[in-house]
Formats: C-alpha cells, structure tokens, sequence
C-alpha cells in the first residue's frame, strides 16, 4: 500500500484493507461453524403419534401407553423413559406422569404442546415432556 504525500492511505487502498480483515474474519467463523457441525448430537427422541392415545376424562388425562413406550425403549435401547403430561390454564385437569426403565444415566429431553381429544368433543393443547435416558 502506498501512502500519499501526507501519509494517508487512499481509499482503494483504505478499501482493500478491510476486505481483508472481512475475508479473514469470514473465514475463522467457516472454521468454527464446521467444527460445530461435526460434532455429534445424539438427541434421544420418542415418536410422537405415541401421545395419541391419550385423552381428557373427567378431569384427568387418560390412555395406557406404556406399553407402547415399553416397545420405544426396547427399539432405540434406551434405558428408560419419562413423560409428563400436563394442561395448562384454568381448566382444572389432573396431569399425568408416567416413568418406565431407569433414569439413571445421560438424559436427553424435550418439550412439546400436544391436542388432546376431551370426552365432550374439544381439542385441548397439553403440554407434554419427555425425559429418554440413553
């Protein structure tokens, strides 16, 4: 880079420069989102359409579906499960907790908002939360 008659840089030159500096600094975070990338997210999920089963009675969430999570847990090899199912609002109905297999271990988990059909005929979210210990 040359420097004018009063030691400025010109502005090609003033331009050059910070392409530099934005090429470079392009470059670090290519580097460090690739690294990111790399690395393994093992997220342990359970399939939703299991939650299907479940429904609104009388002031209480409802519906067997152990042993459908039983056979999810078989099938990923997890070493347990727990779901927590829960309404929220003024609604007044009871949440349901279910706890297969051991949790002890690297717990992965996840939050989700389901409908759930009610026994007078509405849809209503619930919030369901699922614990895998893989």
């Amino acid at each position: 880079m040359k420097f004018n008659k009063r030691g400025d840089l010109g502005f090609p030159e003033a331009i050059m420069a910070a392409m530099a500096v934005t090429l470079s600094l392009t470059l670090y975070l290519g580097v460090v989102v690739l690294n990111a990338a790399e690395e393994e997210d093992n997220f342990a999920t359970v399939d939703h359409r299991i939650f299907s089963d479940l429904s609104l009675s009388e002031g209480e969430v409802e519906g067997d579906i152990e042993m459908r999570l039983i056979a999810e847990m078989e099938r990923h090899g997890y070493k347990g499960i727990t779901v927590i199912c829960e309404v929220p609002g003024e609604l007044r109905f009871e949440g349901k907790r279910i706890t297969i297999g051991n949790m002890d271990g690297r717990i992965s988990s996840e939050q989700f908002v389901f409908l759930l059909n009610s026994s007078d005929g509405r849809q209503i979210p619930a919030i369901i939360e699922v614990a895998v210990c893989v």
